[in-house]
């Protein structure tokens, strides 16, 4: 099962870095830098929700595969909660993008998503969710399983 769990985290970071890449190359091609911040139609790719959930993504699959090495109860538990972190960090960028979405949130707010205007289910945020809910998933099984060994 700690197979498993990295396999799920290998699929996400492979997904969310397919993702990001285009943005940061679209950002570059249209504005010739990506150390621009303000006054973009473009979100700068470095400043979206995205690029903090593809960091999420790498540290936690390097963090599972130091666990596949040397797996003990206590660095699964620890690992399980900061997957529970992610979930939480990806669920709350998702609920804004619904609001941002939806019009719920006055003009003038933080654009934090990575692709502005876009359905939130159909957005790269909904399925790193996706990805971080079965990591976690996998993550209880495994901390349940070493604790008994």
């Amino acid at each position: 099962m700690l197979y498993f769990q990295s396999f799920i985290l290998f699929s996400g970071t492979l997904f969310a870095w397919s993702q990001l890449v285009p943005q940061i190359m679209n950002f570059y091609s249209t504005y010739g830098t990506v150390l621009r911040f303000r006054d973009c139609a473009i979100p700068n790719p470095f400043m979206t929700a995205c690029f903090f959930g593809s960091l999420a993504f790498i540290i936690a699959l390097v963090w599972s595969f130091r666990i596949l090495r040397n797996p003990t109860h206590k660095s699964q538990r620890v690992f399980k909660n900061f997957l529970l972190f992610c979930v939480a960090f990806a669920a709350s960028v998702l609920v804004y993008e619904f609001a941002d979405f939806y019009k719920l949130i006055p003009a003038g707010g933080i654009p934090i998503s990575c692709s502005p205007g876009v359905a939130p289910w159909k957005t790269p945020c909904f399925f790193g969710l996706l990805f971080f809910v079965a990591a976690y998933g996998a993550s209880r099984i495994n901390t349940r399983q070493l604790k008994t060994e």
